[in-house]
C-alpha cells in the first residue's frame, strides 16, 4: 500500500488522536469527575472524534464483512484508514437486494450505535456523569453525520464506486426509495434533535453547559442565542453599549448575551498579539451592575471573574460604553506591561 492520499491523511489523523488519548488520559481524574470545565470538554469531545469514530468506522465496515458472509460470500480484501475504510468482495452470485443490503450493512451499524448512544443518554433513569453524556452526544452526532451527511456526498462528488453510489443506482427502486427515505428521515430526526428548545435545553443540563450557553453543533459551547424581541430594557442598554464598543474597537470584537439566575450578563471577547480577553457587564435583580475580567488561560481552572468598576444601579448606555473601553484598554495595558 502506497503514501496515498487516504494513508497520509490517515497517518496524520492517528498521530493527532494518540495526542488526544495522551492528554485525556494525564487528565483522566480530573476529565471524568463531576466538575465538567471548558477544557474537559474539549478533550472529551477530541476523545469522541479521535477514539470513537475509528471504532464505528471499523465496526462499520465489520457490518458489511457480516453481510458478505451471510449471503454465502467471502471477503477478498479489507482496508481501514480510521476515518474510513474498505471491504472488497466479488460481486458474484448475489441477489440485485443481497448486493444492495451488503451496501447498506455498514450504515445500518452506524446507525444502531447513533440509536444506542442517544438512548443511553435520554432513556437513562439515573443519568450519567456530564463528561460521559457529552462523549456519547458528540459520538452520535460525528457518527451521523459521517454515515448520512458526507459519505453520500463523498460518494456523489467523486468516482468511487462507494455504499451510498450503489444503494443509488441500486436495480431494486423499491429497496433504494426506503433506504433514501430512512436517510432523510435520520437527517431530518438529527436536525430537530438539535434545533428543538426543549432538546437543547436537555442536552445542556445533561452535559453541564453553563447559564447562558448552548452546545455547538460539532461540541464545545458558545453563547446562547436570544431572541432580541424578548430583551428587556436593562437587557438592551447592555446591548446597546456593547454594539458601541464593538464597532469602533480596532481588532475583531465577539459579543453574546447570556442570561442567568438573578440577572444578565453581557460577554465581550477580542485578541489582541496572540492574546485572547474577555470581559462581561453584568446587571442583576436588584439593578446591581459591574464590569469583570473573565479568565481566558485554559490551565486555570475555576478561576473567579475580577471585579473592574461596579454601580449601585444600571448606568446609562453612554456611562457603560466609556466604562467597557477604559477596561479593555486597561486589561491591554496590563497583559503588554
Amino acid at each position: 500500500m502506497g503514501l496515498g492520499p487516504f494513508v497520509i491523511i490517515s497517518l496524520i489523523y492517528a498521530v493527532i488522536g494518540i495526542r488526544s488519548v495522551v492528554r485525556t488520559i494525564n487528565s483522566w481524574e480530573q476529565v471524568w469527575d463531576r466538575k465538567f470545565s471548558l477544557k474537559d470538554r474539549q478533550m472529551v469531545d477530541e476523545a469522541a472524534f479521535f477514539v470513537l469514530v475509528p471504532v464505528s468506522v471499523a465496526l462499520h465496515e465489520l457490518g458489511h464483512a457480516i453481510a458478505i458472509w451471510v449471503y454465502g460470500g467471502e471477503v477478498e480484501g479489507f482496508g481501514y484508514y480510521g476515518f474510513a475504510g474498505y471491504v472488497s468482495f466479488f460481486p458474484f452470485g448475489f441477489t440485485e437486494i443481497e448486493l444492495t443490503m451488503i451496501s447498506a450493512a455498514g450504515s445500518i451499524v452506524n446507525l444502531s450505535l447513533c440509536a444506542i448512544a442517544l438512548g443511553l443518554v435520554f432513556l437513562r433513569r439515573n443519568p450519567f456523569r456530564a463528561a460521559i453524556n457529552e462523549l456519547l452526544i458528540q459520538f452520535a452526532i460525528i457518527s451521523g453525520a459521517n454515515a448520512f451527511i458526507l459519505y453520500p456526498l463523498l460518494d456523489l462528488a467523486s468516482n468511487m464506486n462507494g455504499d451510498w453510489r450503489q444503494m443509488y443506482t441500486s436495480d431494486v427502486p423499491w429497496l433504494t426509495g426506503i433506504i433514501v427515505a430512512v436517510q432523510v428521515g435520520v437527517i431530518a430526526f438529527g436536525y430537530w434533535l438539535f434545533s428543538s428548545p426543549r432538546v437543547k435545553a436537555q442536552m445542556a443540563e445533561l452535559t453541564d453547559v453553563p447559564v447562558g450557553m448552548e452546545r455547538g453543533l460539532l461540541g464545545g459551547v458558545r453563547p446562547g442565542t436570544i431572541d432580541v424581541q424578548t430583551l428587556s430594557p436593562q437587557e438592551r442598554v447592555l446591548r446597546d453599549a456593547t454594539e458601541r464598543v464593538q464597532s469602533g474597537w480596532s481588532s475583531k470584537v465577539e459579543t453574546g448575551l447570556q442570561r442567568f439566575d438573578g440577572g444578565t450578563a453581557m460577554t465581550v471577547g477580542w485578541q489582541r498579539n496572540s492574546q485572547t480577553f474577555a470581559i462581561a457587564v453584568r446587571t442583576f435583580a436588584n439593578a446591581r451592575t459591574d464590569v469583570v475580567a473573565l479568565n481566558t488561560n485554559p490551565d486555570v481552572q475555576h478561576a473567579h471573574p475580577h471585579l473592574i468598576h461596579a454601580w449601585p444601579m444600571l448606568p446609562t448606555a453612554d456611562e457603560l460604553t466609556i466604562a467597557l473601553r477604559i477596561a479593555m484598554e486597561s486589561l491591554e495595558q496590563t497583559a503588554s506591561s
